[in-house]
């Protein structure tokens, strides 16, 4: 009976998602998956996200903090916990996040490591305006993963916070990740497939036109091999399957990476 109701609950929110897809701000996080990106109207439509949309995100992840604190974690939740306990992680004591939006993940955080002297950046400045109102003692600045304005190896961990799948240049910023970090990468909620090439596809995340990739296993690797970064962990997050919605079977996954020493 349960797996009935929870059949029931899947496709009425793949009916609704699909059909009403400005439901995604104000009941829906994510609506109107669709590869065709010409239906949000061109380029011009994927703008960065404004203050509006940073507000909504922020209250959305109200309730999923309160339930980590209250010990019931949601499943991507718990992997970015799983996550910064494995190994290299577990020992740092400074972290950067790139993609921090609004801040919810430091909170989360702190309550785990609380430790870890945490900086966040993001590109854009609603989200961070945002962060900063919700968090004044936390250090969250406007900056590109492309090009980050720290020198090398400056953080134990840099993490990406959701970020990466949102990115045409992902390879710049692997890039970036493993130049920054001191002994550790972790790409938190990663939309992995192994049946399909790298796919670019558009959706509303919280009412806004927004682009997002799934990532084919393969590529990623060899990126990350290519920079230098071990993979060590993955661990499993949300039930995010996108086949039913563009075609493309995935799964949502947090990876954990080292960084490999430097030669002499």
């Amino acid at each position: 009976m349960k797996g009935s109701t929870m059949s029931l609950t899947s496709t009425l929110v793949y009916f609704a998602s699909q059909a009403v897809p400005r439901l995604s701000s104000r009941v829906l996080a994510s609506a109107g998956y669709t590869t065709d990106l010409d239906r949000f109207g061109g380029p011009d439509a994927f703008r960065l996200w404004d203050r509006s949309t940073a507000e909504r995100q922020q209250s959305a992840w109200q309730p999923i903090i309160a339930a980590a604190a209250a010990g019931d974690p949601r499943a991507d939740v718990q992997a970015m916990f799983d996550a910064l306990a494995t190994p290299p992680a577990e020992h740092a004591s400074s972290l950067l996040e790139v993609g921090c939006g609004g801040g919810h993940n430091s909170e989360m955080i702190a309550t785990r490591r609380p430790e870890l002297a945490y900086t966040g950046v993001d590109i854009s400045e609603a989200m961070v305006e945002v962060a900063r109102q919700a968090y004044p003692d936390r250090d969250v600045r406007v900056g590109s993963a492309y090009s980050l304005d720290f020198g090398d190896s400056s953080f134990d961990i840099v993490f990406d916070g959701v970020a990466l799948i949102h990115m045409d240049r992902w390879k710049r910023s692997i890039a970036e990740y493993s130049r920054v970090a001191a002994s550790c990468v972790i790409l938190h909620g990663l939309t992995v497939t192994d049946a399909a090439p790298t796919t670019l596809f558009a959706k509303y995340a919280y009412g806004q036109p927004t682009r997002e990739l799934v990532l084919a296993r393969d590529d990623l690797l060899a990126e990350c091999r290519a920079n230098d970064l071990e993979l060590t962990a993955v661990l499993p997050g949300l039930d995010y399957d996108l086949k039913r919605y563009i075609g493309v079977p995935s799964t949502s996954e947090t990876w954990v990476l080292s960084v490999a020493p430097p030669t002499a």
